[in-house]
């Protein structure tokens, strides 16, 4: 009776001695089975087994890399809402890690893959078009900056082809002044892409639809000089012999169009945008041969294929790490033509920081380049403006003059103003901070085309410009480098050019 008690004892005990024998997973332990989830493709498992290690073993060396992999386990699993989460709340926490520039890029990838027609709202696209130039601004020489700039112009490009279908609606309907503002928009924020000889055709027709015929002649103008390549600088020659308009032939007509249409030119306003203009004459070899499909829009390929899958282990236990992390093994994958490497095993100590906005202007000029070809031009916001001098007032070389040119010793901020009456109209131009020149006279009598003469006064506060017109619709000022100077163009009234012109 002793023995069988005995016996029954030790059966009863087996259970909890077998339970001690087997020890609780570690940090390791769960790290290598979400690695090997992730190779095999098993995600939702991975994503389990890297907040197990991040839960249970927030101090490991395996931590940092485990929050990572969720974020890109949730991208492979086209989870993109959960992906941009997960990775956003990584860079927040992990500013000086050596993976920033890795998860910069895909949560790009993970806007970008969500891209939808060019006629849908374009709010994806923005956001993807931000993080891919951040990542070309911090990371100008990195492993990625490549491929980041590539999504760029194909972003850009999407952002273009928005702006000219809502243009076209509102042609369609014969609301030209949205349409101009459209069109305009394009030419100043995307004048590098292929639809932009079609957006700045369009804005000469648009205006010319207003009534605004010099305007118009501007822009087809414009046309011809910056994309003479294309079948719309033919249409635009056709237009112009149409319109019998002047062509201010001693400036780039495409800044006084912009400045005229209310975009661009003026060094006060702290969002003018930089415009780039360059020629392009094939849509394929601006982005790559395989960046655009036969339709024009851009190709959305599908995330690139993780690495050959590892066999799962049989045991159902957890596997053991058979190395520690080797603190040589640089963090950020392989960037060659397979798919990113995203398995490779962190480092024990935290990375030293990587990265630096050293060259993010090259960077962001390499952002609004288009094809190799004609030198940029460039409408941008002017070096910070100082103390000038205003050295002349000239009228334009072009015949009938219907611009001024105030030449300056450098970039300065200034504020316009008109007053028109039946008699005439009176152009006044404030430059702030400015002198005017010992030998520039005070009263300057033009009486040639529309221009009458022109009055020069100064304060405390700068230097007043008061020019004296025939009647004019409206007038722009486009700042303009080598040398510094503002050209000051003005939009006559109907009729107004022949009868100045015939006296």
């Amino acid at each position: 009776m002793k023995r069988l008690l005995l016996t029954l004892v030790a059966f009863a005990l087996l259970p909890a001695t077998a339970c001690s024998l087997r020890q609780k997973p570690t940090g390791e332990n769960y790290y290598a089975q979400g690695q090997l989830d992730f190779a095999t493709r098993e995600y939702k498992a991975a994503i389990e087994n890297y907040q197990q290690l991040i839960d249970k073993f927030p101090f490991s060396p395996y931590a940092e890399d485990a929050e990572m992999k969720i974020g890109l386990a949730h991208y492979q699993q086209q989870d993109y809402a959960e992906a941009i989460g997960a990775l956003d709340d990584f860079q927040r926490m992990h500013p000086t890690s050596k993976n920033l520039e890795l998860v910069t890029y895909y949560i790009g990838l993970s806007y970008y893959d969500q891209i939808g027609r060019e006629d849908q709202d374009q709010g994806k696209t923005m956001a993807a078009l931000k993080r891919f130039q951040e990542l070309e601004q911090r990371f100008p020489e990195g492993d990625f900056a490549e491929l980041a700039h590539e999504k760029v112009l194909v972003c850009r490009e999407m952002l273009a082809r928005n702006e000219m279908v809502v243009g076209n609606y509102y042609y369609k309907r014969a609301n030209f002044r949205a349409a101009e503002s459209r069109f305009a928009e394009l030419m100043q924020k995307y004048p590098e892409t292929p639809v932009a000889p079609d957006a700045l055709f369009e804005l000469g027709i648009s205006l010319e639809k207003e009534g605004k015929r010099y305007s118009a002649a501007q822009a087809f103008a414009a046309v011809k000089k910056h994309f003479p390549n294309t079948n719309y600088a033919k249409k635009a020659q056709s237009e112009l012999a149409k319109l019998h308009q002047p062509i201010d032939t001693e400036e780039d007509p495409l800044p006084l169009v912009l400045a005229e249409t209310g975009y661009g030119g003026n060094p006060d306003d702290a969002n003018a945008d930089k415009v780039v203009v360059r020629q392009r004459t094939d849509v394929a070899s601006a982005a790559g041969s395989s960046a655009y499909g036969s339709d024009g829009l851009p190709i959305l390929r599908a995330p690139s294929s993780p690495p050959a899958a590892a066999a799962r282990a049989p045991s159902p236990d957890m596997p053991a790490m058979t190395h520690p992390p080797d603190p040589s093994q640089p963090d950020l994958p392989d960037r060659k033509p397979g798919g990113p490497d995203m398995m490779r095993a962190p480092a024990p100590t935290l990375p030293a920081p990587t990265g630096s906005i050293a060259g993010a202007a090259s960077a962001q000029a390499r952002a609004m380049t288009g094809a190799a070809g004609s030198a940029p031009l460039s409408l941008s916001e002017p070096p910070t403006a100082g103390p000038a001098t205003l050295k002349t007032i000239r009228l334009s070389s072009n015949d009938p003059p219907l611009s001024v040119i105030l030449e300056l010793s450098g970039p300065v901020s200034f504020a316009k103003n008109l007053r028109s009456s039946s008699g005439g109209s009176t152009a006044t131009v404030v430059l702030k901070d400015v002198t005017p020149d010992s030998a520039l006279q005070t009263h300057l009598v033009f009486d040639k085309s529309i221009f009458k003469d022109c009055n020069v006064s100064s304060s405390s506060s700068g230097t007043t410009v008061t020019l004296n017109t025939q009647p004019v619709a409206h007038f722009a000022i486009v700042p303009l480098a080598g040398p510094p100077r503002l050209l000051v163009t003005f939009t006559p009234q109907a009729g107004t050019l022949k009868t100045s012109a015939a006296n």
